[in-house]
């Protein structure tokens, strides 16, 4: 059956071009005479054949050429911007490069220092641990808030099922267009 449509199509495409021969219009005309989905695709391809047909051709305005050229920016102009441009973004990637380099070399023989490296370390692990320490009383109390008080926990996901279901909506009715 989808074949029988594609072959409709070629010979709606080959008459449309003017290059159907007669036993191909007749055999066009009664597939479209017993299947109406092809006879609305080859009423629209006419009438846009037709729109396209009768859409008078236009041409540029006198003079266009000549303004649009004269328009342009100079062609050494440009190779100087560029070249300019080119120059300022190698100084952006070049100079921070030379900087660290620089700052390595001067910081490298006090961070290479096991005393410094020891303190340093020792530091962020007692970091962590605080870090832990904290996070896991705020677990704690907030378990135990649930454990004594269950409808709290409740009106929490309430609260927080009616925002999203509201904020759906308002995105929807944003993504929506306008109607005058």
């Amino acid at each position: 059956m989808e074949q029988e449509h594609d072959y409709a199509y070629a010979l709606m495409m080959d008459a449309l071009d003017g290059e159907l021969t007669e036993g191909s219009k007749l055999e066009l005309e009664l597939h479209l005479q017993m299947c109406s989905d092809c006879l609305r695709e080859w009423h629209a391809l006419v009438a846009i054949e037709t729109l396209l047909r009768t859409t008078p051709a236009l041409a540029p305005a006198a003079g266009f050429t000549q303004r649009t050229l004269a328009r342009l920016p100079n062609r050494r102009y440009r190779i100087w911007a560029l070249t300019a441009i080119y120059l300022v973004l190698l100084l952006c990637g070049f100079v921070p490069m030379a900087l660290g380099a620089w700052a390595m070399t001067r910081l490298l023989p006090i961070l290479n220092q096991p005393a410094l490296i020891n303190g340093i370390t020792h530091s962020l692990t007692k970091f962590m641990q605080v870090i832990g320490a904290v996070l896991m009383a705020l677990f704690n109390g907030l378990g135990e808030v649930v454990v004594q008080q269950p409808a709290a926990l409740g009106w929490f996901l309430v609260i927080m099922g009616v925002i999203s279901v509201w904020g759906g909506l308002l995105r929807e009715l944003l993504s929506q267009p306008q109607r005058a």
